[in-house]
């Protein structure tokens, strides 16, 4: 046993020491858990009934986040190879309490599900407890949203409004790994709701890669780095919100992702393309795998390719983050040794989630496009 471990471990020497999971064993069980989370919601918003084995999937996987790996201030220490590093996973421990506490007040006193009376459940009295100040800032806040909610969604209009929203933050908390940064059921049930009711288009509309939807024939989540849909439990194909990535270059429509090049030349493509697949062999290896869970992790969009270097604790040895950077250079050679196409590279390390610096800040492309005009299907 590691001696972080053993620190991890010393507040209560009755519980049982136990293996710490791999980078890739924690992204698993957590997309477990998020598969049933889709089928949960999927459930509700049909007016179904959710399988007791996937409620029980989220109550076992809380269990797990909460055992003897997780400290009092929400850190877990994971392998990444030999190396014993921690992670914040508070996020997706609250998400999760939340969820199970909306899902029993759902089947009520007596046991048995109420899908069709989702919007009897006082959702402000699970959240209000956890805001950051206090219950009483919480309901203000809330009080706010209402006024300006009812003014946007202004029945006296002939026709309802567009809604267009961002994910991190506002969809959802934010989270401190992005490949984690996962959705819970009462958001989704919430926004689902909400966009069938009160608009005739809404839109999720971010900075991230769109990823791949985790419901098509095949799909596996090892070793790759997750998008949007693979993040959200909303549903996909037939759901009432649009997902879009890359600052609106790729959207999913009807199932399929459509993509905006417009500007970005064959080589551009070409080249970002060999560069993501040489930093996949990078982080495969023991001494670089615990990037996939620094901040935004590694997202390759339409037109660049964003890694993150250190988290906002600064938890990431900073040799080691050096060393790292160092060799995503030593990549962008290789990709590129005569550096012919080097202005068409953009690669963005990212500190955390709020501080950003640009090392190479000549992109392959910009901007982005409403998908229903300029279409290319890509899949």
């Amino acid at each position: 046993m590691t001696a972080g471990h053993e620190e991890l471990c010393s507040g209560d020497h009755h519980r049982p020491t136990m293996v710490q999971e791999s980078v890739e064993d924690f992204k698993a069980e957590l997309y477990q858990m998020q598969n049933a989370r889709r089928a949960i919601v999927q459930a509700i918003i049909s007016k179904g009934i959710p399988n007791e084995s996937d409620t029980g999937i989220l109550r076992n996987t809380l269990a797990i986040l909460e055992d003897s790996r997780t400290n009092a201030d929400s850190q877990r220490l994971i392998m990444s190879g030999a190396r014993s590093i921690p992670i914040n996973i508070r996020d997706e421990i609250i998400g999760l309490k939340k969820d199970i506490v909306y899902l029993d007040k759902l089947s009520g006193e007596s046991g048995e599900f109420r899908a069709t009376e989702f919007n009897s459940v006082q959702l402000s009295e699970i959240l209000a407890p956890y805001h950051p100040v206090s219950e009483n800032r919480f309901y203000e806040e809330v009080e706010k949203v209402v006024i300006f909610l009812n003014h946007f969604i202004d029945k006296s209009l002939p026709i309802k409004p567009i809604f267009i929203t961002d994910w991190d933050g506002t969809m959802k908390n934010y989270c401190s790994q992005y490949a984690t940064n996962l959705q819970p059921v009462y958001s989704a049930i919430g926004m689902s709701e909400f966009a069938s009711r009160f608009t005739r288009l809404s839109a999720v509309l971010t900075a991230g890669p769109l990823g791949i939807d985790p419901t098509r024939k095949n799909y596996s989540p090892h070793n790759r780095e997750p998008g949007i849909v693979e993040l959200t439990s909303l549903p996909i194909k037939s759901g009432p919100i649009t997902f879009s990535g890359s600052w609106g270059r790729e959207w999913m429509l009807n199932g399929k992702r459509v993509v905006y090049d417009d500007g970005i030349p064959d080589e551009g493509f070409d080249a970002l393309g060999r560069l993501n697949d040489e930093m996949t062999t990078v982080l495969d290896t023991d001494e670089y795998s615990q990037f996939k869970l620094v901040g935004s992790g590694v997202q390759k969009k339409v037109d660049r390719l964003t890694l993150g270097v250190q988290t906002v604790f600064n938890q990431v040895d900073s040799d080691l983050s050096a060393k790292y950077q160092e060799a995503v250079k030593e990549r962008m050679h290789r990709v590129d040794p005569s550096q012919q196409v080097r202005h068409l590279i953009m690669v963005l390390f990212r500190l955390g989630f709020h501080n950003s610096r640009v090392r190479n800040s000549n992109r392959i492309g910009s901007g982005s496009m409403c998908p229903f005009r300029n279409r290319n299907c890509v899949e």
